[in-house]
């Protein structure tokens, strides 16, 4: 071995990498120039500024240039850079949100709430009126329900009337939900490119997609899925409209250029969509899906005193735009005398009860009397593993100055302020489940993805400076990962609605797993940070990050629903009933299943009375009963001159059960 070689080898992985070997063709690395343009140097206060060092990117470092120089790679690179980085991110969070997406049944308690309200809307040809079971549906706006009634209508899910769905209908209900998350990670994607650099586009789409909360709720039916994707995507177009090099040269070309016009007006199409994705989002979240954004941007106005945004923020045809979209369907439910189950309007219902009581005094609270640690430990558990990069990302935040003008610090700063913003709102509701840290998961993973590029900026010859926070990072990582390994239940709990529920521990354990993937990504980042090494500690996180978010989308989250969903308990209720004259009924509970996948034909009993008078009929009946309630039940039903037999008892939660007539004696 020669003694370049051998001082190599010793120097660490980077070093391994000869310094005069042609550089492979890079996805991520930034463009080169200046961070303002007409500038001919970057200011000396903009931490975001382009390095030397920028060349190779964090992708071609990680996969090398045996990878990179393979003919497939290289006819990728060929395609234009901007387009290839969204493509990576996008191609990468296809592969983690669709597989396996209608193998299961839908969660109970909100997927099937708002499933049975769509089909309502299919079933009655009314999508402008939620409707549920008995009485009209005012709790949330209606986007949700139209995407999921969507999903039913194209794959013809009522084809069988009140028998059992169609086989394809969770495929197609909650396709939608993940095509918009998608679209949340490509915009992302395409956004901190054009600010930054495509190196930060990308490590921002891809921990956007590999984030467990993120990838988890991309598969459920849920109003805070297209609310979350929706929102996150009008930012991203009003961080191009506002911060990328296009719009800040449109604003200085003199205005008898003729290229302005045009300049200006791909501008105004960004400002366009922005207004539209904030419309969409009220109309999935309700008053949040404006007003949390307006909140954000009020707040990055009074940090860094930049009224003028608003002169420029193409205001009178946004707000024409919002209100085109948003205002038709509220405009027609407030004026509809229609009530609810509760006997409320429309206006009591949704901006009374499910506004204003959910903030001030708390409505179905399952997590009352909560402190600011609440969601400081939940987002820990939804942003995994990239909360290693967190401690560097929020020092990183702390050094910048609103004063300065750079778009690249004002872009941060408002990044900043998108995750702080969304923080203390939801800190302040009186109303908490854990998923309502949602929000804060696209900003935090843009913020890490600056602070990883910061990293790679500065070369391995600055990794001591860093070494305090990577070193708060990785024991950061290593808690968290514990705290995974130990309770497992963490991970789902961040969308289901009570913590409380049986876990299906010994039927789904993946702990062997979960114990293996956090181990070597822990041991990796720390030989990483040891060795001097930004490639061994960067690979290690992204390789973690994607076999975690792809564990935990295909195999995980799957084996998982069959103790969260009634679908296969209804499969076996059609498929051994002898005839449509076996009623089946629901013993003391109202977890919504029973109703979407019953077609609302099931009978609900919560009293002995009900249940007794529901016992005298003739003929087989069947009974749908959570599992601690089956011994006090079937004393009922054997007290009625029946037998009982369990049929199904496949989850952990609910047993289907057959009571039929005993045979006389003789």
């Amino acid at each position: 071995m020669s003694k370049r070689s051998k001082a190599a080898k010793a120097a660490g992985p980077e070093a391994e990498i000869p310094a005069n070997a042609p550089a492979a063709p890079s996805i991520d690395a930034p463009p080169i120039g200046p961070s303002d343009p007409g500038s001919a140097n970057p200011p000396l206060t903009d931490p975001f500024a382009d390095a030397p060092q920028s060349e190779r990117g964090i992708l071609a470092a990680i996969l090398g240039p045996k990878v990179m120089g393979h003919p497939l790679i290289q006819r990728f690179c060929a395609i234009d850079a901007e387009t290839r980085t969204v493509a990576a991110a996008v191609i990468l969070a296809s592969l983690i949100f669709l597989p396996w997406l209608g193998a299961v049944g839908l969660w109970d308690c909100w997927e099937v709430h708002y499933g049975e309200v769509a089909r309502e809307m299919v079933a009655r040809h009314d999508p402008i009126f939620p409707y549920w079971e008995n009485a009209y549906f005012f709790s949330k706006p209606p986007l949700t329900m139209w995407l999921q009634a969507l999903g039913i209508w194209l794959s013809d899910g009522l084809a069988r009337g009140n028998s059992h769905l169609g086989v394809y209908v969770e495929w197609a209900m909650r396709l939608p939900f993940a095509l918009l998350m998608l679209l949340a990670v490509g915009l992302v994607t395409l956004a901190m490119g054009r600010v930054f650099n495509r190196r930060v586009g990308l490590v921002s789409g891809v921990a956007l997609a590999t984030s467990p909360l993120f990838f988890l709720l991309a598969r459920q039916t849920v109003t805070d899925t297209p609310f979350v994707a929706l929102m996150t995507s009008g930012i991203a177009a009003f961080l191009i409209a506002e911060f990328s090099p296009a719009s800040r040269a449109a604003r200085q070309m003199p205005d008898s250029d003729p290229a302005k016009e045009r300049a200006e007006g791909v501008v105004t199409f960004w400002w366009l969509i922005a207004y539209a994705f904030f419309a969409l989002a009220t109309l999935a979240k309700g008053l949040l899906g404006f007003l949390l954004p307006g909140a954000i941007l009020l707040a990055y106005l009074a940090v860094t005193w930049d009224w003028s945004l608003l002169k420029r923020a193409r205001i009178l045809p946004g707000l024409a735009i919002f209100l085109v979209i948003a205002l038709p369907w509220f405009l027609t439910l407030s004026l509809f005398d229609g009530k609810d189950d509760g006997s409320k309007t429309f206006i009591q219902r949704f901006f009374l009860h499910d506004h204003l009581n959910r903030l001030s005094k708390g409505v179905h609270s399952t997590t009352p009397n909560t402190t600011f640690t609440y969601f400081v430990e939940q987002l820990g558990f939804a942003v995994f593993p990239w909360v290693a990069l967190l401690p560097g990302a929020l020092t990183l935040v702390g050094r910048l100055s609103p004063r300065e003008r750079s778009p690249r610090v004002q872009a941060a700063i408002f990044t900043a302020l998108w995750a702080l913003v969304a923080f203390v709102v939801f800190t302040l509701s009186a109303t908490k489940f854990h998923h309502y840290c949602f929000p804060l998961v696209p900003p935090l993973a843009c913020l890490s993805a600056l602070y990883l590029d910061s990293l790679w900026r500065e070369g391995r010859d600055r990794l001591d400076k860093h070494a305090l926070c990577l070193l708060a990072g990785l024991a950061l990582f290593a808690v968290i990962a514990h705290d995974l390994w130990k309770a497992p239940a963490h991970l789902i709990n961040m969308f289901v609605y009570k913590y409380d529920r049986p876990y299906p521990l010994e039927e789904v354990d993946p702990r062997r797993v979960f114990s293996t993937l956090f181990a070597l990504g822990g041991v990796g980042m720390g030989l990483g940070l040891g060795l001097k090494s930004r490639r061994a500690m960067a690979s290690a996180l992204v390789a973690v990050a994607i076999a975690f978010s792809v564990y935990g989308s295909w195999i995980h989250w799957k084996n998982l629903t069959f103790h969260w969903s009634q679908r296969d308990i209804f499969w076996a209720y059609y498929q051994n009933r002898q005839s449509n004259n076996e009623p089946i009924v629901a013993y003391y509970m109202n977890w919504r299943g029973e109703t979407f996948y019953s077609s609302n034909t099931i009978r609900q009993v919560k009293t002995r009375e009900k249940f007794n008078e529901f016992l005298n009929q003739k003929g087989p009946v069947w009974i749908l009963v959570e599992q601690n309630r089956y011994d006090k039940m079937s004393k009922i039903v054997e007290s009625s001159q029946r037998d009982i037999e369990i049929v199904d008892r496949s989850g952990n939660k609910f047993y289907l059960a057959k009571a039929t007539p005993k045979s006389p004696t003789l």
